[in-house]
């Protein structure tokens, strides 16, 4: 427990281990990756480590282990998360998180996942991306990214219908790359 404005309240890391208990993977990890946000940290993956040991063995453990194990602070929201745990589970490579990409000293765009040496940039966007001054930006971001020899495949909430042909075609993007 710690004090919040006088109120005795579940700390951090306390609140996860509970919730643990009840929640899955893939939602466990977008709440475990934004306590570790590197913009807007709640805790430490050493605080999590450590009450994860503390509560080792019970209900969750297996769960809070698997997102440790995964957890990326630099995820920003929890479908990129959840893309991410996607292609991992499959066997893919583990993409890097909003990474910055420069070209002579310009900045040109932070993408949400990328295979750098691939060169293949992995975007989830949500339906905000459907507004038309949103879509124009995004159109020509990409156009930029693509003219600088990325290939960019874009994710919507559509793909966890199906997330095996997601992994085919991420997959198929990676080979040809190669």
């Amino acid at each position: 427990m710690v004090l919040r404005r006088g109120l005795a309240v579940l700390s951090p890391a306390r609140m996860w281990v509970d919730v643990s208990r009840v929640m899955r993977l893939p939602r466990f990890l977008a709440l475990t990756d934004a306590l570790l946000s590197t913009r807007h940290p709640l805790v430490s993956a050493e605080e999590l480590a450590c009450h994860h040991e503390r509560f080792a063995g019970g209900r969750g453990a297996r769960v809070r282990q698997r997102a440790l194990e995964l957890a990326d602070g630099r995820a920003e929201s929890p479908r990129e998360s959840m893309v991410r745990l996607i292609l991992i589970e499959a066997g893919l490579p583990r993409p890097e998180c909003n990474v910055e990409i420069w070209h002579d000293r310009r900045f040109v765009a932070r993408v949400d996942m990328l295979y750098a040496d691939e060169r293949l940039i992995i975007e989830y966007d949500g339906d905000h991306h459907r507004d038309p001054d949103q879509w124009s930006r995004d159109q020509i971001r990409r156009a930029e990214l693509e003219s600088l020899g990325y290939r960019m495949i874009v994710v919507t909430r559509r793909d966890f219908d199906d997330p095996d042909a997601l992994v085919r075609r991420i997959r198929r993007l990676l080979r040809a790359a190669r």
